[in-house]
């Protein structure tokens, strides 16, 4: 009898059998049993690395966000009070001056327009800067205190109209009447329209955004000279690829990879094809992935920016592959790129439907107490077991697509493929050298 454990069937084991005996996997197999814990126990060990890992992600991800709100309450915020009270100031010094004639009138009337503006103003800038502050009670007084603010900038704007008016400059005083309702009428539906929870929850999204866009996004660093650069990527790998960009950043890792996420400047960007390049398609989105995407292409014209760099700079392109896998995923040619990838979409369409089946849902229950967190590719111990049994479920055709599929990302398969069309030279590696 043999037997191989389904994670890694180059672990296996055998014994002979005779007559009705007790077999048991960690003991009866040779040293099936001692490779097969050793594999567990290393797979322990990548599960609590990743943990590791994605909590040193989320607190780097809260102190960036610390930084970012400090930032506006330290410098911004304050600023904006000394702008309110300056304007408040000059505002109730136009109700105090009476005009000395016309044109004295007539600037006086156009200063309380402008100061109502610009307080207006004060007041929305006093409400989203005062979101940003750690205390709830801190956060509920910069709210209405900036509607207040408005409200008695509006009743000082009255006051000074009511002045010029009585002193006899009527006309003056209706010119600035009218601007002036209509900005507190403005104003006030902002005010009466705008919550303290949606403030919030807006001035948390911009932050998360602006930490995003410096410790996220990716556009690629070419070095100088000819050493290596790392030019297609396995996005799986997500703690490996914080890594590279770290050192990217820091200037150690020549990248020419792009990593633009959803919410980024360039994130839904679609570039057209050069007419030289002879492809058919209104964008890059339809040779790659054989429609065009949401997250745009944006980011496979920097990527081919940067390789064209890269190889004016003589560096070593360097293309890695999935764990073990070195070698494998390749399209055909990058004419065929796109097709493939729809190919392999619409297999993998099929998952929902088989996620809802009675077999599956049989034989959920029996997989249930399966490892659910990541590993160093993002897998777990169910997602894979989940996958086999969707392979299985699968026409042989079906099947055999996706395992050859298997070795490269959908990205960088087309990325690849380029590479060749271009004629580039690169060299293969294994991703495993950035998981230790």
């Amino acid at each position: 009898m043999q037997i191989c454990l389904r994670d890694n069937p180059k672990i296996s084991g055998s014994c002979q059998v005779s007559g009705a005996l007790t077999l048991h996997a960690s003991k009866s197999f040779g040293y099936f049993g001692v490779e097969a814990r050793h594999f567990l126990e290393n797979e322990k060990k990548q599960v609590q690395r990743e943990r590791c890992l994605l909590l040193d992600r989320k607190k780097q991800m809260e102190k960036e966000l610390a930084i970012e709100r400090r930032e506006h309450v330290l410098w911004y915020f304050p600023f904006i009070v000394l702008c309110t009270l300056l304007g408040i100031g000059l505002l109730a010094l136009c109700i105090v001056v009476e005009p000395q004639g016309p044109v004295s009138s007539v600037g006086l009337s156009s200063a309380v327009v402008v100061l109502l503006c610009c307080l207006g103003l004060c007041g929305s800038n006093f409400q989203i800067f005062g979101a940003r502050f750690n205390s709830g009670l801190l956060k509920w007084l910069a709210f209405h205190a900036g509607s207040a603010f408005f409200f008695l900038a509006a009743l000082g704007a009255a006051a000074a109209i009511a002045r010029y008016i009585f002193a006899g400059y009527w006309w003056a005083g209706l010119s600035a009447g009218l601007p002036c309702c209509c900005i507190s009428g403005l104003m006030g539906l902002y005010f009466s329209r705008t919550s303290l929870e949606e403030n919030i929850k807006r001035e948390e999204d911009d932050d998360k955004q602006s930490v995003a866009e410096r410790t996220i996004v990716f556009h690629g660093s070419i070095l100088e000279g000819k050493g290596p650069c790392v030019s297609s990527w396995p996005g799986k790998y997500e703690s490996a690829w914080d890594v590279l960009v770290t050192g990217s950043r820091k200037g150690n890792v020549s990248a020419a990879v792009v990593f633009l996420p959803e919410g980024s400047e360039h994130f839904g960007c679609h570039d057209p094809i050069p007419e030289e390049e002879n492809l058919e398609g209104s964008c890059w989105c339809i040779p790659v992935y054989g429609e065009q995407k949401r997250w745009g292409c944006r980011w496979w014209t920097k990527w081919m920016n940067n390789i064209e760099e890269a190889v004016r700079q003589g560096a070593e392109l360097e293309v890695y592959f999935f764990a073990g896998m070195v070698g494998k995923g390749k399209v055909e040619n990058f004419s065929m790129a796109g097709k493939e990838h729809l190919r392999r979409e619409a297999i993998q369409g099929k998952l929902k439907q088989f996620l809802k089946s009675s077999e599956f849902q049989a034989i959920d229950r029996g997989i249930e107490c399966l490892w659910k967190e990541p590993r160093s590719d993002g897998s777990s111990q169910y997602s894979r077991e989940v996958h086999r049994l969707f392979l299985a479920s699968l026409s042989e055709e079906d099947r055999k697509l996706l395992q050859a599929s298997e070795g490269l990302g959908n990205s960088q398969k087309a990325e690849v493929a380029w590479l060749e069309r271009k004629g580039f030279a690169y060299t293969e590696r294994d991703v495993s050298a950035w998981l230790a």
